[in-house]
């Protein structure tokens, strides 16, 4: 159990044998810092009856609360018959400063009964104390998977197969494969906000346990998902006006430029897969299949939308529609270089979209 492992693994085991004397979870995914933490103290102390004691170390109103963890490690919990108290300080970053010696010799002894959960954003793998607990005990690192060690670029096949699998496990319905990824674009990755979306999804599931994605588009975000899908369907049939208009209208609403992209990037990965999907039949030697591929990219099979695709995909051709990511890197750089100022977001945007109607509508050349 010793290591450091991703949440998605960690939340994966069905016992934590050989609990040492220290946990450390770290990383900027609150939700997930709670599941982690909800998952050691299940495993621990096996009932709902089990309450670990917390600390804050940010709002303490005496000037350190060691000797106070201290002395709860060193006692057996109340309620929870053989099983070591669990001790948690949440928001640790100041409590690890301030402490960093006295928990390094705490753990380095063995001496206590009891399991302290150090509960962090920030946690530099050269310390002494990272290296102890990730030799000693065990530690959580709750951050959205990323595609390789070294690379900041999110997994997001990894994370829509979580969602998958949260939504099968904690809310007893099925959730399609583009339905995840609609979630993770629509939510821009956040964890709380994406759990909070399966939840309500939960509660439109038919008889079969199924949630389709046309549910999915009117569930999450409400009035304003449906109006930037009907922006995104504006610029493709060439509408520039109409698109730009349905965007300030978000604008004005309060949506933030960085969390509207998520949806038209949605959009536009579909027409990009189409292509691909295309270009696999073609290798493979198989006959292409444009109305099947855009079945598999996530267009819906009702209300027009296979036709309509096709005839897109038709009017962009492979090189255009292979372009898309294109766009889509080159939008998603300029958004992150303008911060917090939203006009510059807003016209990012705009200028999508008007390159959008340019290139996908009717009269596209």
């Amino acid at each position: 159990m010793n290591g450091t492992h991703h949440v998605f693994e960690f939340l994966e085991k069905s016992s934590l044998p050989d609990l040492a004397g220290a946990c450390a979870i770290f990383g900027s995914e609150r939700f997930l810092k709670k599941l982690a933490v909800k998952h050691i103290t299940e495993a621990i102390g096996g009932d709902e009856d089990f309450v670990p004691s917390e600390y804050d170390s940010n709002h303490a109103s005496w000037p350190s609360i060691w000797p106070d963890v201290h002395d709860e490690l060193s006692t057996r919990s109340l309620f929870g018959g053989n099983s070591p108290k669990i001790v948690l300080v949440d928001d640790a970053d100041k409590f690890v400063t301030e402490n960093r010696d006295r928990i390094h010799d705490y753990i380095s002894q063995g001496k206590g009964s009891g399991l302290l959960v150090l509960i962090v954003n920030t946690w530099a793998s050269n310390t002494k104390l990272y290296k102890l607990i990730d030799k000693v005990g065990f530690q959580v690192r709750c951050d959205p998977p990323k595609t390789s060690a070294k690379s900041k670029t999110s997994d997001e096949p990894r994370i829509v197969q979580w969602l998958i699998q949260r939504a099968k496990d904690e809310y007893e319905f099925t959730l399609p494969k583009m339905g995840g990824q609609m979630l993770v674009d629509l939510t821009s990755t956040e964890f709380g906000r994406m759990d909070q979306e399966l939840q309500k999804l939960s509660l439109f599931a038919d008889s079969k346990g199924k949630v389709s994605q046309e549910t999915i588009k009117k569930v999450v975000g409400g009035w304003r998902a449906r109006t930037m899908w009907d922006a995104v369907d504006a610029a493709a049939d060439g509408d520039a006006k109409r698109a730009v208009t349905l965007l300030d209208q978000l604008l004005r609403s309060g949506e933030h430029p960085l969390g509207l992209f998520g949806q038209l990037s949605w959009s536009l990965r579909r027409y990009s897969t189409t292509s691909e999907i295309v270009m696999r039949q073609m290798r493979q030697k198989k006959k292409p299949d444009l109305a099947s591929a855009v079945r598999q990219a996530g267009f819906r099979s009702w209300g027009g939308e296979i036709e309509t695709a096709q005839t897109r995909i038709r009017q962009l051709g492979r090189k255009r529609a292979e372009l898309m990511l294109d766009w889509l890197l080159e939008a998603d750089m300029q958004l992150k270089n303008t911060h917090s100022k939203e006009d510059r977001g807003r016209l990012v945007l705009e200028k999508l979209f008007v390159r959008m109607a340019k290139e996908l509508g009717p009269n596209a050349a």
